[in-house]
């Protein structure tokens, strides 16, 4: 049971007790994941008001230290004193070798940069450096529908907004359609940008129980009762960092449930594309509540901020003062080269090249970690390493980092009070094949140490 110490009675009570929660946790007295006593008890351990220690764990969770949920208690966070941002300044560090960041193979990057000189040769350039729709240029919103119709979408470009990649997206989503107190419900390891904008508009995750095929919906629909849940972020295929893709018995039951309660669907497909099957999206199945995040950053590079936004029409006006509020709008420019890839049909010929390769550096992890460790699809660009005990992910990630190689730890994308003994493996991080197959033997030669209790490597 936690007990608070040092407690600056000089201090409105409430934030006094969560000062002493942040010391107590940040000193190592209690540990992530640990539960704590209830509103109660810890009312009568300090001697105040239940009600003040309501006030205390409300301004502890908004200080991304607690993950509470209805009826089950309140617990200490499994991310908390995690960086969870993957990206920090300058996001490459020239002293690890980059397996952390998923990036978009920048060693095949000159096809793309072949069609991009192919495509702006022919541009209207002084058009595209102008003050457009919020929304999008109506040609490039064409050509949006049919990037997302590929995964079974009725979208014409009426439905499509583009905006300044998925990230900004997602926040624009957020700000429009959500209000400070809402929640969502999100897998229990899930993409870290979303809980980054989550926690700045003081948004709620409630994480999801999942297992190897992903959300488990009898615990959505658990969740669904118990809390007023508003919204549902999911990554059904190639989930982010799990790698595992939701099979269509899920797929259908997790529809019936957004519908049941009228939930907004977030559908992310970040990585879909680094699939050779092409899944039906579950926006398809739910066109009045969903909305669908066609991003290409994985398929044409990181510098040309640009995702397809599809969304029902009640919500698209809300949607748009969101983007004019953030960013006025995306910029036509590079919507004009993504929309001129696609529509001249070599965005075909990127992404065979881009699996093609994915597939060679796959091959090679699995081979020289172990498939039964080692959790990836045949083409992803990033996998999922499950840990032997005693390591955890965070320590991993810091043995890593001490070697020369950055991962990313599971407590980065954990949401609630568990986070497994593991860590995501970026696999297009590194520039070259050389540079993966010597990532590779260094975090597999840290596997191979002694682990034992008492045996740190720090």
């Amino acid at each position: 049971m936690w007990r608070p110490r040092d407690i600056d009675f000089d201090r409105p009570l409430y934030l006094a007790i969560a000062d002493a929660l942040q010391r107590d946790i940040a000193d190592g007295t209690i540990a992530p994941g640990a539960r704590l006593p209830t509103h109660r008890e810890l009312a009568g351990i300090v001697g105040v008001d239940v009600s003040t220690v309501t006030r205390a764990y409300k301004e502890s969770e908004r200080r991304g230290l607690l993950s509470g949920t209805v009826g089950r208690g309140t617990f200490v966070s499994a991310d908390v004193g995690v960086s969870v941002p993957l990206v920090r300044g300058d996001p490459i560090d020239s002293e690890l070798l980059e397996m952390g960041l998923v990036l978009p193979l920048y060693s095949l990057e000159e096809r793309i940069a072949d069609a991009l000189r192919a495509n702006v040769i022919s541009m209207d350039i002084p058009r595209f450096l102008r003050y457009s729709d919020p929304k999008g240029i109506e040609e490039h919103r064409a050509v949006g529908a049919a990037w997302v119709n590929r995964y079974g979408l009725s979208a014409t470009a009426d439905d499509i907004l583009v905006t300044s990649g998925t990230q900004n997206g997602l926040s624009c989503a957020l700000m429009a359609l959500l209000k400070p107190g809402d929640r969502i419900a999100v897998d229990a390891l899930t993409y870290p940008g979303l809980k980054t904008v989550a926690s700045m508009l003081n948004i709620r995750l409630v994480s999801i129980e999942m297992d190897g095929a992903g959300m488990l919906p009898d615990a959505l629909e658990a969740a669904c009762r118990r809390e007023a849940l508003r919204a549902l972020y999911l990554m059904p295929v190639f989930q982010n960092p799990t790698t595992s893709s939701l099979p269509d018995d899920r797929r259908e039951a997790i529809a019936v449930i957004v519908e049941r309660y009228d939930l907004i669907l977030l559908e992310d497909d970040a990585y879909a594309d680094t699939s050779e099957k092409r899944n039906a999206a579950l926006s398809a199945r739910l066109p009045d509540n969903a909305l669908f995040f066609g991003g290409i950053s994985k398929v044409f590079g990181a510098g040309l901020r640009v995702s397809f936004l599809a969304a029902p029409a009640r919500w698209r006006p809300s949607l748009e003062r969101a983007i004019l509020a953030s960013v006025w709008m995306a910029s036509p420019f590079c919507s004009a080269i993504v929309s001129g890839i696609i529509a001249d049909g070599s965005v075909e010929a990127i992404l065979r090249s881009k699996r093609e390769e994915a597939r060679r550096r796959v091959s090679l992890a699995m081979k020289k970690l172990g498939a039964r460790r080692f959790l990836c699809p045949p083409s992803g660009f990033f996998g999922w390493l499950e840990l032997p005990r005693p390591w955890t992910g965070k320590e991993f990630e810091l043995a890593a980092a001490a070697a020369g190689v950055r991962v990313f730890c599971a407590e980065k994308f954990a949401v609630g009070k568990d986070a497994p003994a593991a860590v995501r493996l970026s696999l297009s991080g590194p520039e070259t094949f050389d540079d993966l197959s010597r990532g590779i033997d260094v975090l597999a030669k840290i596997l191979a140490e002694d682990r034992r209790e008492g045996e740190g490597v720090f």
